[in-house]
């Protein structure tokens, strides 16, 4: 596989990396678990956590039950809005289901991601929608489809899930022995729910009460689920070889280029892919706000975006060589530069020849 390619899935990997762990675990399991289970990027620079012998086993627990706190969230509708942040119109899940067209038409996938980014998720509780609950993958001839939340009980117990009550103790939190001691961290109604469908407590199914356990600190899932969603995304980040921060091997990146990659945000992301984003907020995660995630120009300065001449140093399918600084390449005589430039990699020069190009009419600026 060329390099160039290969580079380019490194690339994508990293920023995946970065935002997962940045953005999106902070705002799911809080500061207090981020810090405990070691999940904190260094602010720059390098990390030294790499952990040969670590166990990056996932758990089912993990992948059948724990990872399905977004279920709860899930609000009745998709929501649509303009670029200038104005409320356009919705879609029920249940019509959406399979059915894709909406994304066909022009300008409406940048609508509904406008719409994510603009739209309140539900909370973190018992409740989930009847859109999931009740018209789960409902065909048009239909009144009813299926049920996520039975769904979800029914396939932990295929995995041979342990349960809720089990894994409270792998978690080293307060065991579950009696009803009254479930109330510590889940509602009385639920467990007055609880009490009328099992025999005992430690019956109580993993998902069910991982959804209804109340949120700690700033965190948005419940102690059980945190500490079982915290744990495998610590073992991924110490036992991967190929975790990007990680100094001295073959596959690592260079302090240059790890710098531009620890720029990267969701939002810069949705930016430059999209058509019709013009503004968003820096944390696309979070709800705007005038106070602490003010909208900005996706065009600006302040949401900074990555510069790629860190990995100038290219290594192409063949040879290696340096690829030119377009910034310094003088629109008159490009054709003259781009022409005396090493001529070997027939491919790449074609490259930068098209970029030149593009720039014949203005220099473009550092980003």
């Amino acid at each position: 596989m060329c390099t160039r390619l290969k580079e380019s899935r490194k690339i994508v990997g990293a920023m995946i990396q970065h935002i997962t762990y940045n953005e999106f675990l902070p705002k799911l399991l809080g500061k207090f678990t981020m810090k405990k289970y070691g999940l904190e990027l260094s602010a720059q620079g390098f990390s030294n956590s790499y952990d040969p012998d670590a166990d990056i086993t996932v758990p089912a627990a993990f992948g059948a039950a724990a990872f399905r706190f977004g279920h709860s969230l899930l609000p009745d509708a998709m929501e649509r809005w303009s670029a200038g942040h104005k409320f356009l119109g919705s879609r029920r899940f249940s019509e959406m289901f399979q059915q894709p067209y909406d994304l066909h038409k022009p300008g409406w996938l940048d609508q509904y991601l406008l719409g994510m980014v603009n739209q309140a998720s539900q909370a973190m509780d018992d409740a989930v929608t009847s859109q999931v609950t009740n018209h789960l993958f409902q065909e048009p001839a239909n009144d009813y489809g299926k049920d996520l939340a039975s769904i979800n009980i029914q396939r932990a117990r295929e995995h041979g899930i342990p349960s809720y009550s089990a894994w409270r103790q792998y978690c080293k939190l307060p065991a579950i022995k009696t009803w009254s001691s479930m109330l510590t961290d889940i509602s009385n109604a639920t467990v007055k729910a609880y009490y009328d469908l099992y025999t005992t407590p430690e019956d109580v199914d993993l998902w069910s009460a991982g959804v209804s356990e109340r949120s700690i600190d700033d965190s948005i899932v419940g102690p059980t689920f945190g500490c079982i969603i915290a744990k495998t995304f610590s073992d991924l980040k110490k036992g991967d070889r190929f975790w990007y921060e990680n100094p001295g091997l073959p596959n690592s990146f260079t302090l240059e280029q790890l710098t531009e990659i620890k720029k990267v945000k969701l939002s810069r992301v949705l930016c430059d892919n999209s058509d019709n984003i013009v503004t968003i907020q820096p944390f696309a995660m979070e709800l705007p706000s005038q106070q602490k995630n003010n909208r900005v120009a996706c065009k600006g300065h302040i949401l900074p975006q990555m510069d790629l001449w860190a990995w100038k140093e290219y290594t192409g399918c063949c040879t290696k060589k340096k690829v030119p600084n377009l910034n310094n390449l003088n629109p008159q005589i490009h054709k003259v530069q781009i022409n005396e430039w090493n001529k070997e990699d027939d491919n790449l020069h074609k490259l930068i020849q098209a970029i030149a190009v593009n720039i014949s009419s203005s220099k473009p600026t550092n980003a």
